[in-house]
């Protein structure tokens, strides 16, 4: 039988939790699996806090990323039932039985980015009657994910830079949305939200009380 090569780039990926940095690295590096047989993939967290929520990704040269698991025990909708995952303790697993040939790539394990809101500047409000909200998401992947500001549960219009791919291999993205000064004292609820394919979003909300404006 043809064998194929299944490549792993193995990453540093740095995770902001409440505690520590959460560093996941993968493994093996390359794996060389005939058609037909089977291959586990690894991906090792420096954390037992780490939670459920880490994906699996295949990307084929000339193509962008494709989501196979969103998170532990979610496969993505279309993926094949060959493709199963788990977890044991601070290891989780890829497994693929019976490999087809359309199965050769770069797969990656990640989690996804971190959310910070930035508040307006009250000298902004009181000389230009206007307030700009930031959004910072970083250390993401892949690099389609979309960053957008949401007032009230409405979507809002806001200017969302394209990811900027940093030396880690992650990227990194702003979302600036500006309100009128009558906008801003009517929001009830400000929230950065962050979507990628079927994944569940990531959202970070600003609170006004904690705001000086």
């Amino acid at each position: 039988m043809a064998a194929l090569g299944l490549l792993l780039w193995t990453l540093a990926l740095s995770v902001h939790g409440s505690r520590a940095d959460i560093i996941l690295t993968q493994s093996p590096t390359v794996e060389s699996v005939s058609v037909g047989g089977s291959v586990t993939l690894n991906c090792q967290s420096s954390s037992s806090s780490f939670q459920s929520s880490l994906a699996w990704y295949l990307q084929k040269p000339g193509e962008s990323p494709k989501l196979l698991f969103s998170s532990v025990g979610s496969r993505v909708s279309g993926i094949p039932s060959r493709f199963t995952d788990g977890r044991s303790g601070t290891n989780f697993m890829l497994k693929i039985s019976g490999v087809q040939a359309e199965d050769a790539g770069d797969y990656y394990c990640n989690t996804r980015p971190t959310l910070t809101v930035l508040p307006p500047s009250a000298v902004e409000l009181s000389t230009q009657k206007t307030a700009t909200l930031t959004c910072l998401a970083n250390k993401g992947f892949p690099s389609n994910w979309a960053v957008r500001w949401k007032v009230d549960t409405s979507s809002k219009g806001s200017e969302t830079s394209a990811g900027l791919l940093g030396k880690d291999g992650l990227y990194s993205w702003s979302s600036t949305l500006t309100l009128t000064e009558d906008e801003w004292n009517k929001a009830g609820s400000l929230v950065c939200e962050a979507t990628q394919g079927s994944q569940s979003p990531v959202t970070q909300a600003l609170n006004k009380a904690e705001c000086s404006v």
